[in-house]
């Protein structure tokens, strides 16, 4: 029991209310984590801490006209002493504190003692300060990536919109201006309807073109309503993922080949949602990875690890340098070849793995092509 005292608490300030933050589990500690009042006025002792800043040591309040009438007296908590604790930014946090239900003097090495404690959660206050910064920072990051990501891709079919309807404009002005003169003649009359239906073949390619980056762009920031569950064995997922992986790769040369660890346990995933992410996988080899390979291969494992199931997804192709790794998963990703496409697929990938199958999907060294390794809770 700390310095013998049945109380022991952490109390956190927030928008003008003091509550317990956490506590020990003395039997006499008549506080519960959530009890809480408003601190302005209150009387307690914690209060006086927070807004002076400064320790408080009380060894009997009963006898002290200053806290004889403090509302910790009606808990029968009549000595004190507490400390100021300061969040990860320097603002209050709070107060560290022990209290007893008799008169009992604080001595130094009990002092020193709850000075460390709260140095201590202080320094992981800060820790969790600086973690979060960091966080936001990275989301700040992935938010500017995601913005210039979007206008890069629909600048260019947008200024061909526009450039078509300027086109359109001068072509429509010089008509009327004809017709007016009485100048239009038969030739002029079919180059106007010909530069018309070139422009609205122009805008209808670039509006489509934006309309479906839209879409790919929809899957990437919302989550799609997830697909059924059922129990499966891993054979009836090796046989239901080669049925749907062999499809996109019947004209290539490309083998596929899907293997499992006998097991006895059945898993219960959104297959959809997996066979989703394995497609992006197999979609972005044969995208990237096989130029200049005379035999592509592409291998997916899957073994049971007490109640995780972890799916190895491999080829044989040119790989990921090691220094594009921790990129690879961002939105508008292409690479250092600038490959074609709108580099989204893995993200959508993770996306789905992380939020959608509440797992992981991660890159694992390998000696040859890529690895990529899927946890997923069964």
């Amino acid at each position: 029991m700390f310095a013998k005292v049945p109380v022991a608490l952490i109390m956190k300030v927030e928008d003008n209310v003091i509550s317990v933050f956490s506590k020990n589990d003395h039997l006499e500690n008549p506080y519960n984590i959530g009890d809480c009042e408003s601190l302005d006025g209150s009387g307690l002792y914690c209060e006086h801490v927070i807004k002076t800043q400064k320790l408080l040591s009380i060894s009997n309040a009963l006898i002290d006209e200053n806290w004889k009438d403090n509302p910790d007296i009606k808990l029968n908590m009549i000595s004190y002493l507490g400390l100021p604790i300061s969040a990860g930014d320097a603002t209050p946090f709070g107060t560290i504190c022990i209290l007893d239900n008799k008169p009992h003097s604080y001595s130094e090495p009990v002092i020193k003692l709850l000075e460390t404690i709260k140095h201590s959660f202080e320094a992981q206050l800060k820790l969790l300060h600086q973690q979060k910064q960091a966080f936001e920072q990275l989301q700040f990051e992935e938010l500017a990536t995601l913005i210039r990501g979007i206008a890069h891709e629909l600048n260019t079919p947008l200024g061909n919109c526009i450039t078509a309807v300027d086109v359109a404009n001068l072509s429509i002005t010089n008509t009327h201006q004809s017709l007016e003169n009485k100048s239009l003649g038969q030739k002029a009359l079919y180059k106007a309807l010909e530069t018309m239906a070139n422009t609205n073949e122009l805008l209808t390619r670039n509006l489509t073109t934006c309309a479906h980056k839209i879409r790919i762009l929809q899957d990437l920031l919302y989550t799609k309503a997830q697909s059924s569950k059922s129990p499966f064995s891993l054979k009836q997922l090796a046989d239901t993922l080669t049925n749907h992986l062999t499809q996109p790769l019947k004209d290539t040369n490309a083998k596929l080949e899907v293997s499992y660890s006998p097991s006895k346990s059945e898993c219960e995933i959104e297959i959809d949602l997996l066979k989703q992410v394995l497609f992006i996988l197999l979609q972005n080899s044969m995208e990237h990875a096989f130029l200049g390979v005379e035999k592509p291969r592409i291998k997916i494992d899957m073994q049971d690890y007490n109640g995780i199931l972890k799916i190895h997804y491999t080829d044989n192709g040119i790989g990921i340098e090691d220094d594009q790794i921790n990129a690879i998963f961002t939105p508008f990703y292409k690479g250092k070849n600038n490959h074609t496409g709108m580099g989204l697929g893995l993200s959508i990938a993770k996306k789905i793995v992380t939020q959608q199958l509440q797992g992981n999907i991660s890159v694992i060294d390998s000696n040859e092509g890529v690895h990529f390794l899927l946890s997923l809770p069964k």
